[in-house]
């Protein structure tokens, strides 16, 4: 019955939108299209076999100082969520678990956001714990920020999850749009097929924030801080990268959003050789 309403309310939001909402139109078409929205499916996992990257920049200018030095990394095959969790996913757990976030009456729940026309787009105004817990509801867990990062840029260590160089209208950053839209409108797909990693929005990761080997000190370092990775429309994405760190506490509530991943069994490396 929810589905009904649901698919009824966004039918009658499209139409309203196409009468009056032109400027959001001119929004839609600059995107350039990976696949037909109707083939997004939440929830779906991609592989990620085990292999070694290029992990962090020898960049210390500001912004990238705290990922600084570039080093190799080794990671065993895992899964990651294929999209972001949506709001319509999280709304579930809510309900079926009986857990309202802990931003319930903060004035920053997800709920506020959560509206019916924004069922596909990414849950936001959740804490860390907030997405922990629905990982582990789906028996899934956060990824760690290391599994972020090979996951976006590939083996090859790319700048941007298609590749080294800027386009235009591939991610929903700030050269896009101003709010984040639906999982998997983008052709921001890193080179595992995994969607939306340099923007939409940000993403909670396991990892507290933390010094590479012979990086650059910083006093926040230390386990008091969690990573938070990607952009969201607040950044201009031609002028970031996937390696941009950023350190959050964990009760932070902003326009966060999260996807998951889990280990990968002997069985699931097997079938996938």
């Amino acid at each position: 019955m929810f589905k009904k309403i649901l698919l009824a309310m966004l039918a009658l939001s499209i139409m309203f939108c196409l009468a009056s909402c032109g400027k959001k139109e001119a929004v839609v078409e600059d995107i350039i299209l990976e696949e037909p929205v109707s083939n997004v499916v939440p929830g779906e996992m991609v592989f990620i076999p085990a292999g070694e990257f290029i992990m962090g920049s020898n960049n210390k200018s500001n912004e990238d100082k705290n990922a600084f030095p570039e080093h190799k990394v080794k990671l065993p095959a895992f899964w990651m969520d294929k999209y972001e969790v949506t709001n319509e996913e999280f709304m579930d757990f809510s309900a079926n678990n009986d857990y309202p976030g802990e931003g319930a009456g903060k004035g920053s729940d997800w709920r506020m956001f959560a509206t019916m026309e924004k069922m596909n787009v990414p849950v936001m105004y959740i804490t860390w714990k907030d997405s922990q817990e629905y990982c582990k509801s789906k028996g899934k867990r956060l990824p760690t920020e290391k599994e972020w990062e090979y996951a976006a840029r590939g083996p090859n260590g790319n700048v941007y999850p298609w590749g080294n160089e800027w386009v235009n209208g591939r991610s929903n950053t700030n050269e896009a749009g101003r709010e984040a839209m639906d999982i998997g409108l983008f052709d921001d797909v890193s080179p595992f097929g995994v969607h939306d990693m340099l923007g939409n929005v940000q993403e909670w990761t396991d990892s507290w924030y933390e010094s590479y080997p012979g990086g650059v000190a910083d006093s926040k370092y230390g386990k008091t801080l969690r990573v938070v990775r990607g952009l969201s429309p607040t950044y201009r994405g031609k002028v970031g990268n996937l390696w941009l760190r950023f350190a959050q506490p964990p009760s932070s509530l902003f326009n966060f959003g999260f996807r998951c991943a889990k280990d990968a069994t002997p069985e699931d490396i097997a079938a996938n050789q």
